[in-house]
């Protein structure tokens, strides 16, 4: 999901175990895994809450909701969720902050949308319609994992401040306009709609369900890639790889003898 690819973020290339080339890339670390495991879990469980709220005069939804014990067991699910959702959000912010700021690790410029995304989606469309039989050569993030990243800094802040008015009313009344708590419900409630398409019809599509990785993409679970697979989806990454690998290969230089010679040698004490 879109947070799972996130995650890779703060490491400059990716690693390979123990150096050997007959062994997977690690293409996410551990905090990078639970992250999304975090996003992923609170964001199903948000949308098996929050929409039978939102169409709470279907049938079905009546259902489901009393399935969960009723309308206001429903709702503390919601809010525990949510919680879960924001923590995950600070939780990524602090482990960017310690790794770029702290640690010093290289800026994750790979995540940064580039132009070379726009030409990569045109091309990708032409490859797909048959027009042409080049293939887009993604780096270290393609444009649909970019766009998936970067909609969660959009998309949460609506989703968490529409969601705080609503669960606070009466508080975020006392200093704004009451015509606010409205206007929160129908930027929640949509919001959530058009969250739900996407990672149900595009991302969860291109993540699982393309012919490749299908039934499912263990990557963001286990970290790791095969080597063959990630040459084929990363190819400009996967150069770095190479190239780091020759380097630690290569001997270390030899020192140099000084000029003259190593000189005469010493006579042993007697």
């Amino acid at each position: 999901s879109g947070a799972g690819q996130v995650r890779g973020m703060a490491q400059s290339i990716p690693q390979e175990n123990a150096g050997e080339k007959t062994k997977d890339i690690v293409r996410f670390d551990p905090h990078q895994r639970l992250q999304h495991i975090l996003m992923m879990s609170s964001f199903v469980v948000l949308a098996l809450t929050g929409l039978p709220l939102k169409f709470a005069d279907l049938s079905l939804s009546q259902w489901w909701i009393g399935f969960w014990g009723g309308i206001e067991v429903t709702r503390t699910i919601h809010r525990l969720a949510a919680w879960v959702m924001v923590f995950d959000c600070i939780y990524h912010l602090a482990y960017l902050i310690n790794n770029i700021v702290i640690k010093r690790r290289p800026f994750p410029i790979w995540i940064i949308p580039q132009p070379k995304d726009v030409f990569d989606f045109f091309l990708e469309v032409r490859y797909y319609m048959g027009l042409t039989q080049e293939k887009p050569r993604f780096d270290r993030f393609n444009f649909h994992q970019k766009f998936d990243y970067w909609a969660i800094f959009w998309g949460i802040p609506v989703m968490a401040g529409s969601g705080f008015i609503l669960m606070y009313p009466v508080f975020f009344a006392r200093f704004l306009p009451g015509g606010i708590i409205p206007v929160a419900l129908v930027a929640h409630s949509d919001e959530a709609v058009l969250a739900v398409a996407w990672i149900v019809v595009v991302h969860f599509f291109f993540a699982h369900l393309a012919p490749n990785v299908f039934p499912i993409n263990w990557t963001i679970f286990t970290g790791k890639m095969s080597r063959e697979r990630y040459k084929e989806e990363h190819p400009l990454d996967y150069q770095r790889v190479l190239a780091q690998e020759a380097r630690q290969a290569a001997p270390p230089p030899a020192q140099k003898l000084p000029k003259g010679g190593p000189g005469p040698a010493r006579k042993p004490p007697r």
